[in-house]
């Protein structure tokens, strides 16, 4: 039988788990707790990239977590302990996406409007390319309706440059394109933007890939910013 102390080594690991878990969002749980408490946790937070503080504090928490349950258990389960302890560390690293959306969609059922839709990282990019002076932007976006009802919304791409405006995005302006986004749903749009003319863009032109950049959802006069870290 197992006792207290067992529950809590296998409630810490589950814990450190979550902490190094990736939501279906993209994001990295250690990450938005440590920016809770006010702590970078890129070690070059403008561009987050460098060390990954909350990824190398999480690694050492799960090894010394796992460590701590698989010498309790074996004092009581001689056999499979290591291996079982391991495969479902695994098998929770699957499944934990899959959970987060489901409870993402289990507390939004009842809203509507704006706050039911997300722009999720997953498969999400943008092409663009000068042509004369206008901006061509062919977007693949993943985009979530986590209500019961079908959503009507404006969307136009915000892209950016290491998390600041820059350059020839400080004064490009893109209108806004109307998409349908069915209830409960999770899935990618193809969607081609144009800037409006600008005889600035054809002087400094622009073109390239944008993998980590927002997406702006307008209705019924609101209007919500989500970037991709």
């Amino acid at each position: 039988m197992t006792s207290i102390k067992g529950w809590l080594y296998v409630l810490f690991l589950l814990s450190t788990l979550i902490f190094v878990g990736i939501t279906h969002r993209g994001y990295l749980v250690g990450d938005d707790i440590f920016r809770a408490i006010g702590i970078s946790p890129w070690s070059n937070p403008v561009a987050n990239e460098g060390f990954h503080y909350s990824v190398i504090f999480g690694i050492v928490m799960v090894i010394l977590s796992g460590n701590l349950t698989i010498k309790y258990f074996r004092q009581h389960y001689i056999k499979y302990v290591g291996r079982t302890v391991l495969i479902s560390c695994i098998i929770f690293t699957y499944i934990y996406p899959l959970l987060t959306e489901q409870l993402y969609y289990l507390s939004y059922a009842k809203k509507a409007g704006i706050e039911a839709v997300d722009f999720l990282e997953k498969g999400s990019r943008c092409i663009y390319g000068t042509q004369e002076n206008i901006v061509s932007i062919q977007c693949d976006l993943r985009i979530t309706n986590y209500g019961g009802h079908n959503e009507r919304v404006w969307i136009r791409p915000i892209i950016q440059e290491n998390g600041d405006y820059k350059g020839i995005w400080s004064f490009v302006e893109v209108p806004h394109q109307e998409i349908t986004l069915t209830l409960r749903s999770n899935n990618m749009y193809s969607i081609h933007f144009e800037s409006k003319p600008d005889d600035r863009i054809a002087e400094f032109g622009a073109s390239g890939t944008a993998n980590s950049f927002g997406l702006e959802f307008v209705k019924d006069g609101l209007k919500k910013e989500v970037f991709t870290y």
